[in-house]
């Protein structure tokens, strides 16, 4: 989103701390001596027992506490053992033997499964120089389990204390696990605090002790929730918000903020997320899983990128929204602070702008570009492609995409190319594969195996052959993901110029309000912050002159250029969204006059979807996806062209 079409990043940056330690073996590395930099110096010392002990005497959660016990009559004493039950289920310990023995682990694990961790060592240094003089918070997309994991093998790499790091509940159930990474410095936080006042208050306070008094970095992830799509998903502003408070009431004078992106080049949880989208639940998280998870060590996923954005001052941009801080007052003191409308939207502002990095610095690979490849052949009815074709439009894919700002990697060359589609189709084995006519086709991928009780769905229980059809196609869909963030834009500009006639102009206040529209209503599909609308038409309808798909007139007007091939390519993108969305729109007019329930509502689409796949009408398996139908609903709630009843 908002993108600058030029970058200065290049692949020649990342390097793979994976193999180069001058010789080191992985026990003698983990063992090293190892003095941290710290992300935030103070003068005084803190424990993580000790943040506990100072979060329990704080005036705002002893405030909370008096309340309570006036409201339900309960003995303050009682209510103070309840609170400190409460930091010990969320507190984080940091025991340096298991951060070292968790390394070596990873260690052994990435070598067998990995071709390389390749970090873009320009950026991290360019971390480290802004380091030290204010609370630093680490932001991660978030697109596997093994985030959080890997960000702490990168700081002991680099000699960063490891980062305290927000966790879920799900993690903290699981035996052994949840000792394990606590230790390794996760804290634990529950996915909903309803109207529990006082876990709330607790809770905050003990992020912003955090903040204040921390010497490590927080590292949150600011989607919530891992992306089963590989697409950033709308930010959530809860976290951030507690982080931002202190320096928000001058008790720290900045907050220095890193997004940080993690590409994967296949991802572990590929066919499980599959599955998700199409309505089977998660297996619940437990040791138990991730033993048998074990056996995914027999497959290799080739290499896995992190590239840490420019640091984001949160004094700077604060200043450049044209804010003042509103500092305490005997009136307001700072532990009473409640964010204002100006304060709420700088959160909203911050947590975009997060997003944004995260996708500016992703890194987009050879099978990313298949991924497209291999999808608009589906949609085009050609069969599958052979692999000379493939190569060809990879190469041309490449020279797209580097227009729009992305990195790739691939060298340049034709025989380049070529190696990195062949490595790419050997990493992906158990999705494609190579007929001995040389076609590059799908795997079947779904099997009996893979059942379960109708019941447990949380949409429609389809058939055999439309999950046969489906799953292979969701995953293919999942690798094609992180290519939007680039394509999104001309894609939808595309659309709206596709409707006119070849020798119709539009102007291009007309294109924009079309453009507009589509964005409102694919605002929760792709993240979209409806600050950012004009910057990023402007953007889209520069990049696609460039690559001649419009073009303008002698009028000032815009119409169609002759580039053909890439006006198909990118309208069959949307293919899928817009099949799902008019679903969608279709059920809701069906039960327009009789309210409905979000889920009967979910699994009627995927119904009507799985029909309308069947005859032919729907060409993409991927208006199956129940996050889709989600995303939908609540764009259309936020149109107000639907009313959600809260009963």
């Amino acid at each position: 989103m908002n993108m600058e079409f030029e970058t200065t990043r290049s692949i020649q940056a990342f390097k793979d701390i994976l193999c180069d330690r001058y010789g080191t073996s992985d026990f003698m590395w983990m063992s090293q001596n190892w003095q941290p930099r710290l992300a935030h110096q103070h003068t005084f010392k803190t424990s993580p027992q000790k943040m506990k002990l100072d979060v329990l005497k704080c005036p705002r959660l002893q405030h909370v506490i008096e309340e309570a016990s006036e409201d339900q009559e309960v003995p303050k004493e009682q209510l103070y053992k309840t609170v400190q039950s409460i930091l010990d289920e969320i507190g984080y310990n940091r025991r340096l033997p298991v951060i070292r023995w968790l390394g070596l682990l990873l260690l052994k694990v990435l070598k067998r499964t990995c071709n390389g961790l390749y970090v873009n060592e320009t950026s991290i240094n360019r971390v480290l120089s802004v380091m030290g003089d204010n609370p630093v918070i680490f932001a991660p997309s978030h697109r596997s389990y093994g985030d959080f994991i890997l960000m702490s093998y990168i700081c002991f790499h680099y000699k960063i204390e490891i980062p305290a790091i927000a966790a879920g509940m799900d993690f903290h159930s699981m035996w052994l696990m949840g000792h394990v990474l606590r230790d390794s410095c996760a804290f634990f936080m529950r996915r909903s605090f309803g109207s529990d006042k006082l876990y709330w208050t607790a809770f905050s306070e003990y992020v912003q002790k955090l903040v204040t008094d921390g010497e490590a970095a927080i590292e949150f992830f600011i989607e919530g929730t891992r992306s089963r799509t590989a697409k950033s998903l709308m930010p959530k502003f809860g976290f951030l918000s507690m982080t931002l408070v202190p320096f928000l009431t001058g008790r720290v004078p900045d907050i220095t903020i890193v997004p940080i992106n993690i590409s994967y080049d296949r991802t572990l949880e590929e066919i499980l997320f599959a599955y998700e989208l199409l309505g089977v639940p998660k297996p619940k998280e437990s040791t138990s899983g991730l033993i048998k998870a074990l056996n995914m060590l027999n497959e290799r996923y080739g290499k896995v990128y992190v590239d840490f954005a420019e640091p984001l001052s949160v004094r700077e941009l604060f200043q450049l929204n044209g804010l003042q801080r509103s500092l305490p007052t005997p009136e307001s003191p700072q532990d009473q602070h409640t964010l204002s409308a100006n304060e709420t939207m700088f959160c909203v502002d911050v947590a975009h702008r997060v997003v944004q990095q995260q996708q500016r610095h992703s890194v987009i690979t050879a099978f990313n570009l298949i991924s497209i490849i291999l999808n608009n052949s589906v949609l085009e009815g050609s069969g599958p492609p052979l692999l000379n074709e493939v190569v060809a439009n990879v190469s041309w894919l490449k020279s797209v995409m580097e227009v729009l700002g992305a990195l790739i990697d691939i060298q340049d060359g034709p025989v380049n190319v070529e190696v990195a589609v062949k490595e790419a189709i050997a990493v992906h084995k158990s999705l494609v594969t190579l007929t001995p006519t040389n076609h590059l086709k799908l795997i079947k991928v779904h099997t009996t195996a893979h059942r379960v009780n109708p019941a447990k769905l949380k949409g429609h229980s389809m058939s055999e052959h439309t999950m046969g059809v489906a799953v292979p196609m969701v995953m293919i869909q999942h690798y094609l993901n992180p290519c939007l963030h680039y394509l999104i834009g001309p894609a939808l500009v595309t659309l709206v110029m596709w409707h006119l006639d070849d020798a119709v102009e539009i102007t291009r206040g007309d294109l924009f309000q079309n453009f507009n529209f589509l964005r409102l209503l694919f605002a929760y599909e792709f993240a979209f912050y409806a600050a950012w609308a004009e910057k990023e038409f402007d953007d889209a309808v520069k990049q696609l002159e460039m690559l001649s798909v419009v073009e303008p007139t002698k009028s000032d007007r815009l119409k169609l250029g002759n580039h053909r091939k890439l006006q198909i390519l990118l309208l069959n993108l949307l293919q899928p969204f817009l099949e799902g969305y008019l679903t969608v729109c279709q059920l809701l007019q069906q039960t327009a006059s009789d309210p409905c329930s979000e889920s009967l509502l979910l699994t009627s689409t995927q119904r009507r979807v799985e029909e309308l796949l069947g005859s032919g009408i729907i060409l993409h398996p991927y208006a199956l996806s129940l996050d889709m139908h989600s995303a939908a609903l609540q764009a259309l709630t936020a149109l107000q062209a639907v009313n959600r009843l809260k009963r």
